[in-house]
């Protein structure tokens, strides 16, 4: 696998310059995910994002090229495989898993293909792809491959979850489930890593009016709950990652109305959640 645009050669080169270290974000193509690579590369940071999409993957590389691009579907384990190799030259200072596939589970019955790619998404892709960078992590940080400044914070694994998977409720969805894991999965390897001088960082987003919410809502998502800007969770993120918070969970209302709901009677909070919160929506995949 070669990275999808051609200016890997001076990227390279630039990788041997002092105080410029290297985050990689697997979902960087669009969304938090692009918005995220943007504020790493305006603080200095080298940039690497893996995309599915070719047609993102290319107007990423016409409109920004100082980004480095990867073209991978994360939940194809032969080009996983391939990935992991191209991505062992770099030595990454932070890792960040922005993947995710989202489907209105109150709305529609998830049939096979579904199923399977909901899973493989937000948990089996997610989970063998931080194997594999809390590896590289530890062999770039016990060797001081990462060229790090000494002000820097240390090396991180970052993951985005959702406030969707901090409650414990009936009728939780797939989804829920699957970033509920996340969260779990993410505090073991905190724990794990803390040894290394590894951090381990997992955020619970609530709503946040990026286009693919907008898509999923007939190009409208202001209704959701205390919705955010994208520009205000970015803020939020790099906060957290820099005050290294094992799990930040935000907007906080939403923090709050989730704590409350959790302590309402099964039964009652069973009602509630069936209830329908969205607009009518349509089977759009993200």
């Amino acid at each position: 696998m070669q990275p999808a645009n051609i200016d890997e050669r001076l990227f390279y080169q630039s990788l041997n310059k002092p105080f410029k270290p290297c985050v990689i974000i697997i979902g960087g193509t669009s969304g938090i995910g692009l918005a995220l690579a943007n504020r790493h590369f305006k603080l200095g940071w080298h940039v690497v994002v893996v995309g599915k999409s070719r047609d993102k993957i290319q107007r990423l590389n016409n409109e920004q090229p100082h980004i480095l691009t990867f073209q991978c579907d994360i939940t194809d384990i032969n080009e996983r495989r391939q990935l992991f190799e191209q991505l062992e030259r770099h030595n990454f200072k932070r890792f960040i898993y922005c993947a995710g596939w989202y489907l209105n589970e109150r709305v529609f019955s998830l049939n096979q293909q579904d199923s399977a790619r909901m899973l493989a998404v937000n948990l089996q892709a997610f989970q063998a792809v931080f194997d594999w960078a809390s590896e590289q992590l530890k062999i770039n940080n016990h060797h001081g491959k990462a060229d790090l400044n000494a002000n820097d914070h240390n090396p991180a694994l970052v993951c985005l979850s959702s406030i969707a998977g901090i409650m414990s409720y009936p009728y939780a969805s797939l989804y829920a489930k699957c970033k509920r894991a996340m969260i779990a999965t993410a505090s073991a390897y905190r724990l794990g890593l803390k040894p290394f001088n590894i951090n381990v960082n997992c955020i619970a987003l609530g709503y946040v009016d990026t286009q693919t919410l907008r898509d999923l809502n007939h190009g409208d998502a202001s209704h959701k709950p205390f919705i955010m800007t994208q520009a205000k969770a970015v803020e939020h993120i790099m906060k957290a990652i820099t005050d290294n918070v094992e799990l930040a969970v935000f907007p906080k209302l939403m923090l709050y109305l989730t704590q409350a709901l959790d302590k309402a009677p099964k039964r009652v909070l069973y009602w509630i959640i069936r209830r329908k919160l969205d607009k009518t929506p349509h089977h759009t995949n993200q």
